[in-house]
């Protein structure tokens, strides 16, 4: 039986490839087949274990998965716009075969359970990483890194002029001045508190600018941002996929909420905002940065993904 992970046709979030090199290290060693996430319906390679984590989907319609796919339903997210696609039909015949469903966050779970699918709260693969895999042993930490932080609260222009509708391209262009106010008032607050600190600060983004040449690229990409949360001091962001890593690997990490508060960004964060601190660019001096230490709750959630792994490896 061969072993697989979930890819991805070349999407720019890094914390996408970061999931599933959390998956790999649950994994153990290689090969592993490679399915991508929007085309498992397609599968058509030999009989693979697969390891199914992470976000569904963007394509509903291409869901349930094709019969040579033994799946370890783990770690899952069933994002709103997908659920009419996949909680129904054979879609729903999917879940409850191969249950129960490990779901990433609360709303997962409490969805699921609705449609009368056997499932459990099984929080993220991410919080199984260890920092030894990712920095040499005893590595100084050094500095804050912002991540990624804020950039949710950023009106896309390019997304107002693809708007189809007159109507909803009318109400977009209404808002577009207000969210850029909001979105520098946030950023304001930031450099303020970011100006007040003696530490060095560095910056990177969990959105990759311009395609890069493969998946083993994008993979490569995820394992430098690993070794930036695993060396940093203190992690600012606005990303779940960076957050729980930081978690994972013991470094302190405040997540900024300002943004996301449309229901498809907060579906995801439920039951995980208790796993670090949560706060808006207002009010980032609370809690004293000083004072934070890496949260120890996501230990007894690790060990039981990595108990279900290893049972789903042994019934084959």
């Amino acid at each position: 039986m061969h072993k697989g992970t979930i890819t991805y046709h070349f999407s720019d979030n890094l914390g996408d490839y970061i999931q599933t090199l959390a998956a790999s290290k649950l994994l153990g060693a290689g090969p592993y087949t490679h399915c991508d996430r929007e085309q498992l319906h397609t599968y058509h390679g030999p009989e693979v274990a697969l390891l199914m984590n992470g976000w569904f989907m963007a394509n509903p319609k291409h869901w349930p998965p094709a019969p040579g796919i033994r799946p370890l339903l783990l770690s899952m997210h069933v994002n709103p716009t997908a659920v009419a696609g996949m909680l129904s039909g054979k879609g729903l015949e999917y879940f409850k075969k191969h249950g129960p469903t490990g779901c990433r966050d609360h709303y997962t779970l409490r969805l699921l359970q609705q449609k009368g699918i056997s499932a459990y709260f099984s929080g993220c693969l991410t919080l199984t990483l260890q920092r030894s895999d990712w920095v040499p042993k005893n590595t100084p930490r050094k500095g804050i890194l912002v991540l990624s932080a804020l950039d949710r609260l950023l009106p896309n222009r390019k997304a107002l002029w693809q708007q189809k509708k007159f109507v909803q391209w009318g109400i977009q262009t209404l808002k577009y001045p207000f969210k850029l106010r909001q979105a520098q008032k946030a950023q304001n607050h930031l450099q303020h508190f970011l100006a007040k600190q003696s530490k060095p600060i560095s910056y990177a983004s969990q959105i990759v600018p311009t395609p890069l040449e493969d998946n083993a690229a994008y993979f490569e990409a995820a394992s430098e941002q690993l070794k930036k949360i695993a060396s940093a001091e203190l992690v600012i962001t606005s990303r779940i996929h960076t957050a729980l890593p930081a978690v994972a690997l013991g470094t302190p990490v405040v997540f900024l909420a300002d943004g996301l508060q449309h229901p498809n960004q907060m579906s995801r964060l439920e039951g995980l905002t208790d796993l670090f601190p949560v706060c808006t660019a207002q009010n980032l001096d609370t809690p004293a940065i000083e004072a934070l230490q890496p949260t120890q709750k996501h230990r007894a959630i690790a060990a039981d993904i990595r108990e279900a792994v290893a049972a789903f490896l042994k019934s084959f």
